[in-house]
Formats: structure tokens, sequence, C-alpha cells
């Protein structure tokens, strides 16, 4: 077994430890397992907000005014895709990550957090007591976005760990022992992090000493507990106007009638961030921090029901009347419902609605779903198109069955920015959609 091979079975031990070991109290508490997500990137200006795409001069007589000029701008996306042959579309949907171990810089959902870890070498040690060459301090800047209304207090001398160490020579160390101490503070010449994680967006810088060298590897402790319920913004009657939902204290456990066999602390959960590469299947590195969404941004108000549009046809199956009963949501980048989707987000979640699983994203749905021939679909399937044109899969469409009586298969799907979540009809006869259609896949 090789060295790095070791350190990585070690690292996983460690990890699994955290899950059911406890040290000290307090803590940021992770109500569900942590995911992340690269969100489709924003178009590039379009429109009046966007550059110019050309200069068209129109000659008329003196009499009427001379020649003029018209200003020709991009349409959405145009830049992106200049060769759809269609009207503008939107951009790949996101793939996805559900686990404990990401890269530095990415921003991972730890439910009711996003949290987003970066490691940097700073300068070597000289400090008496301390041997010469023998320590380096590091920085650790995680940057917190808190969804709830509530500060979480966390103690980051115990919760966060520069878990190893890349050496000038190249071998990987690897200790438990990494953290914020008043050492490290007093040679970094900062003053300790605040305790408290408040609501909305902060930032901390955390020093660490180590051994010289590079950081491979922070571990960040969570308290683990799926029953607590944060207090969150939820809608009023006035749209987008927030009001606090009492969330209430976690329930009191049972206890077990032998004091030696009960934890005293609650379960910790290590989420680890590392100096890796990783590059999805069939998709380009994400050029964003990315995460998991549950929320829809700040201009769409929370619990706001979409109305139905589109009525289900006589006897559709569960899945088609949720699906339906999206239409008219917003489409946003990353988005995984309820209040808004991306195309990905609509069929993961609606078939969650129905207690199914499937993949995130079209990296993880086409590849990991079953096919389905096109003669054999029944509503429900997913079908997937290239509509960039460049030999990968980019949208993904519910297919609803025959919405509208005329005998042609519709479907379901979030469309664009602009468009939102809609049906769109007679979908193997378009003559947009039927040549970029690139196969089905089934949850049956």
């Amino acid at each position: 077994m090789s060295r790095r091979t070791r350190w990585m079975v070690t690292l996983l031990v460690v990890a699994q430890l955290g899950l059911i070991l406890a040290c000290g109290s307090g803590g940021v508490v992770a109500t569900r397992g942590p995911r992340w997500a690269c969100p489709s990137p924003t178009p590039l200006p379009y429109g009046e907000a966007g550059p110019i795409k050309e200069i068209i001069t129109h000659t008329r007589p003196i009499t009427e005014g001379g020649d003029w000029e018209e200003i020709i701008y991009y349409a959405e996306w145009e830049q992106e895709y200049p060769d759809a042959g269609g009207p503008p579309f939107p951009s790949p949907t996101p793939y996805a990550l559900v686990g404990t171990s990401y890269l530095f810089g990415q921003r991972v959902e730890v439910w009711p957090v996003h949290v987003q870890v970066d490691a940097s070498a700073g300068p070597p040690v000289t400090s008496p007591g301390v041997a010469a060459g023998s320590q380096q301090l590091y920085y650790i800047d995680i940057t917190w976005d808190n969804h709830a209304l509530e500060p979480f207090v966390m103690p980051y001398g115990e919760r966060v760990r520069l878990r190893a160490v890349t050496s000038p020579a190249g071998a990987v160390l690897s200790d438990a022992r990494w953290g914020m101490t008043n050492l490290s503070l007093q040679l970094a010449n900062m003053e300790p992090p605040p305790d408290l994680v408040p609501p909305g967006v902060s930032q901390v810088r955390i020093p660490v000493l180590a051994p010289p060298g590079e950081p491979e590897t922070v571990d960040l402790l969570f308290a683990a507990n799926p029953d607590y319920v944060p207090l969150l913004p939820t809608s009023t009657t006035l749209p987008g106007t927030p009001t606090p939902t009492v969330g209430g204290a976690p329930p009191t456990p049972t206890l077990a009638p032998n004091d030696e066999l009960r934890a005293s602390e609650a379960p910790l959960l290590t989420v680890q961030w590392s100096n890796a590469t990783w590059v999805p299947p069939q998709a380009e590195p994400c050029a964003d921090p990315g995460a998991l969404t549950d929320w829809s941004g700040e201009e769409v108000a929370w619990g706001v029901p979409a109305a139905l549009q589109v009525a289900a046809p006589p006897g559709a199956d569960r899945l088609i009347q949720i699906v339906l009963n999206q239409v008219g949501k917003p489409y946003i980048w990353g988005a995984k419902g309820p209040e808004a989707f991306d195309c990905s987000g609509l069929a993961t979640w609606s078939y969650a609605q129905i207690g199914i699983n499937i993949p995130q994203g079209t990296a993880g749905q086409w590849p990991h779903m079953r096919p389905v021939e096109q003669h054999a679909l029944q509503p429900g399937d997913l079908i997937f198109f290239d509509i960039a044109g460049r030999g990968r899969i980019d949208h993904v469409g519910v297919l609803a069955g025959d919405l509208d009586g005329d005998g042609r298969w519709d479907m379901v799907h979030a469309a664009s920015p602009r468009l939102g979540v809609r049906a769109d009809y007679g979908v193997f006869e378009s003559a947009y959609y039927a040549p970029r259609i690139r196969g089905f896949r089934t949850a049956r």
C-alpha cells in the first residue's frame, strides 16, 4: 500500500469516526447530508445591456432625414450559442456531488448553511521555543451563508482542522491536532474569530500551525441533528416579504438506561475540502463555486404557488399532475425546487415527490438511468437533448403524454430564464426540438 493510499484510508476512517464522536458543545447544525452542484453559467449580457452585434446603415433621401444607423444587439444566449439554429435557449444544466469530500473553493450546502472553504500557506514561523524550519502558518478561509434567521455557535478551535499538508519533498503529512490555538493567533497577529455564525453571509480566517508545505485537506465538523428545525424565512400575503416561522428546539432524546451506553454530546459530521482537481464526465470543469439550492433567490418569494396553467389529461398519474403543477414557476440556474427549477432539477424534484430518487443533473441522469426506446415510452419518462449541438447532453424534459388531445407527445420542462417552466406540444414533430433529441431514460 502506497503512502498516499494509506493517507486516504486514514482520512476515510477519521471522517467516519467524525459521524459518531463528539468534541465539545455547540457548532453549526447539519440537518441533512452535504451536497454541491455546479450551476449553469449566467448568460453574457444581451440586448441593450450587452455589446453591439452590428450597426446597419440605411440610406434614405436627405429630404427624409438622410441616412440612419440601426443598432443590432445580441439576443439572450446568442453569444454563447451562435450556431444553435433556433431561438435562444438555456445553458447546460448543472452536475452535482453528494457526500462529505469536496474541493477547495467549492460552496457546499450543509443545510441550513452554505459553506465555502479555501486554504493557503503562510510564512515560516520564527519564534522562541519553535525549532527553526519546523513550523509554518497556514490560513483557512471560511465563507458562511447562513439561511436561518438565527446565529449558530461555532467553536473554531475545536471544529476546524488542517487535516493534511504536502511537504516540500512531496510527502503527505496528516495530523488531527492542527487547529487554531492561542499561539497560532499570536504569531499571525490576529484576534480570535467571533464564535457565532450570524444570519446571512460572513467570513472568517483561521490561522493554524503545521509543518512546512502546502495545505492539502481541511476538516470542518458539524453537529449532526436531522431532527433540528431552524428558523427560516417564509412568505406572507405580501409576496417577497419575509417573516420568521417558528422552528422550535430539537426534540429531547430518549435516554438509554445505561449511562455508559449513552453519548453525552451530539454526533458530529466531518466534511472535508481538499486540494485536488475534479472533472465530471462529459462536462467541462465548473467555473462557479456552485451549491444546490432549496431557495429561489431574493427576487422570488417563498411559498407562492404558481397557478396551474395546463390541465392534466383524464387518468394522468400522480407524477404528471405534480410536474404540470410547476408550470409557470421561474427557471433559475441550479435551482432544485420547490419555488424555482432548472431543467434537471424539475425532473429530480418531481420524482422525489412520489418517493423515487433519480440522479441530480443531466450529467447524472443521462448515464445512470435506464435507457428506453421511443416505441416503449410512457408518461413520466425523460427526454434528453443536445441543444447547443456540441455533442453532449445539455437539457432534459419530462414527457407528459398527450396534453392537448392531438395524438402527439408533449413535454413539460424548465425551458429558460425567460420562459420558466412550461409545456411544449408535439415535441417529436417540432422543427426545433426533434433534431436535437438524443434519447430517453426511465425510472420504471
